[in-house]
């Protein structure tokens, strides 16, 4: 197995450039700015339609907070207009050539998030995120074809043991705070084939450490202070680099 894992994506947060959270603005946001993708937060309505969702709520016109497993897509959809289909938001970012990051809040939507990314022919420009290292394990384990990420809680005192672990129960790599980014946690994911995200960060300092460091997936709200950062050349669109067998 063999991962080219060197490039720099920077990815555009829900709410980029002060845009609606939860909404298509954003992407379109991220992309004008310079993002090589755009971050999306998917839950389930109680009739098992994906839907753009960061809180698991939508807000009605009205002002109610409504909780999004209680209500079907169509009472959802009636009282708050601005709720956006995941498909929707995957078929837009795809138009814009966006790689996308899906945090699942709900881990039965797999299978329709598959085939709904496979319908479009972007499966291998999606990676999954917000998952335990536990869980991110079982389901890579299981799902062989999605590109699983592991949440660092914090950083390990074996980095080495983490990063085998990881390799061994086939994640694509493993997401953590800016600060538990070490270069040594960096070089050891990059020689084991795996790929490293940042949680959100706005701050310029730390979007510089983590390109000089080699951070594959930069999450920020401002990709356009981040797309300046970025070396000649690499902000440029590049298709994720994949596993080759």
């Amino acid at each position: 197995m063999y991962y080219t894992n060197k490039e720099v994506f920077v990815l555009s947060a829900v709410g980029c450039m002060d845009t609606e959270r939860d909404g298509l603005e954003s992407i379109l946001a991220g992309n004008d700015e310079g993002a090589k993708g755009c971050c999306l937060s998917v839950d389930m309505t109680a009739d098992g339609i994906a839907v753009l969702s960061s809180d698991g709520y939508c807000i009605a016109t009205d002002g109610t907070q409504m909780n999004i497993s209680d209500y079907s897509y169509a009472e959802l959809h009636q009282a708050a207009p601005q709720l956006i289909p995941a498909g929707q938001a995957i078929e837009l970012a795809r138009t814009c050539q966006a790689k996308i990051a899906i945090t699942v809040h709900n881990q039965t939507l797999l299978p329709q998030l598959r085939m709904t990314l496979r319908h479009v022919n972007y499966l291998d420009d999606t990676i999954f995120v917000g998952l335990g290292l536990v869980e991110a394990a079982r389901i890579a384990v299981a799902n062989p074809d999605l590109h699983i990420m592991g949440e660092l809680p914090a950083l390990p005192d074996n980095i080495d043991a983490l990063v085998s672990a990881a390799q061994t129960t086939g994640l694509f790599g493993l997401r953590a705070a800016p600060g538990d980014l070490t270069p040594g946690l960096i070089q050891a994911c990059r020689q084991a084939g795996l790929f490293t995200m940042s949680l959100p960060t706005d701050d310029e300092k730390t979007l510089e450490t983590l390109i000089r460091n080699g951070v594959n997936f930069i999450e920020t709200a401002r990709p356009d202070i981040t797309a300046m950062l970025l070396p000649a050349g690499e902000a440029e669109p590049h298709q994720i680099p994949l596993m080759r067998y």
